[in-house]
């Protein structure tokens, strides 16, 4: 049976009181996009949002996994089993690739979290996840949090919430050549798609299409529009001279490394209050 929380006043706060607790079950956030955060004895084991993609949409839009593929490996699925079992049963993917894929989406969903606009929350009992890896604190997970934050609002010079509404478009002009990396964003960016929508076009990160759009954009390679309208779920369709924080030292880092093959102060946004 859920219940309803009254107290504490913040997600992040609510989050290090159930890991005190020990508590199992799923913290059901409602907002814009919202989203789920799930709990294995007080720590967090997945999350999911409609402001960020997730391990399925990872693996089949970079093209590691076929439709095929996935499609093989769901119905060779058992209740109860692991799904990394299942992949490498199927010689599709390796466990601690599988444990790579689910560690950067969980990070990139607290992220999504953390920049959306939060309403409400609720416990309920542990919803199932098809999909599990290694488990993190709240404090750990809040803390990687508060780093992309703080590199994002360094790299775009402004508030993260103001660049994820933007829908952007290439600059005109485009220097000959761009690194494929950007090549391949500006291929995304059609004057329609905000970064989350690009984010689920490409099957990558938000945070990282996110850094990708603000260095694109001081590099003059990007235009962008007015803010898109909040809420929805995304599109899939084709100033001071501090140190610098490094934008690699996340669970996006390692997750960029994965293989790929063609087909075939706390935080304002951490403190919603209720």
């Amino acid at each position: 049976m859920s219940r309803h929380t009254t107290r504490p006043r913040s997600l992040s706060s609510l989050l290090e009181e159930l890991h005190e607790q020990r508590c199992t079950g799923t913290v059901l956030v409602s907002g814009s996009p919202g989203g789920r955060v799930h709990l294995r004895s007080g720590r967090i084991c997945a999350a999911d949002t409609p402001g960020s993609p997730g391990p399925e949409t990872v693996l089949r839009n970079t093209g590691r996994l076929g439709d095929e593929e996935w499609d093989a490996a769901c119905a060779a699925a058992t209740p109860g089993e692991p799904f990394a079992a299942v992949l490498e049963g199927c010689g599709l993917l390796g466990r601690q690739e599988f444990d790579i894929v689910c560690t950067a989406t969980m990070f990139d969903a607290a992220f999504a979290l953390a920049i959306s606009t939060l309403e409400s929350w609720e416990i309920t009992d542990a919803v199932p996840v098809p999909w599990l890896g290694p488990t993190f604190s709240p404090r750990r997970v809040t803390t990687d949090t508060k780093h992309r934050l703080t590199v994002l609002e360094y790299m775009w010079g402004g508030p993260v919430a103001d660049l994820a509404q933007l829908a952007v478009r290439p600059a005109p002009d485009l220097p000959s050549r761009v690194p494929e990396r950007y090549a391949t964003l500006l291929r995304a960016a059609n004057g329609r798609r905000t970064p989350r929508d690009i984010a689920f076009a490409l099957g990558r990160g938000t945070y990282a299409v996110m850094l990708d759009i603000a260095r694109m954009n001081g590099l003059g390679l990007l235009h962008h529009g007015r803010p898109a309208a909040r809420g929805g779920r995304p599109s899939t369709a084709p100033r001071t001279a501090e140190p610098r924080p490094s934008a690699d030292s996340t669970p996006e880092a390692a997750a960029a490394q994965l293989p790929r093959r063609t087909p075939g102060a706390q935080h304002p946004h951490l403190t919603a209050r209720r």
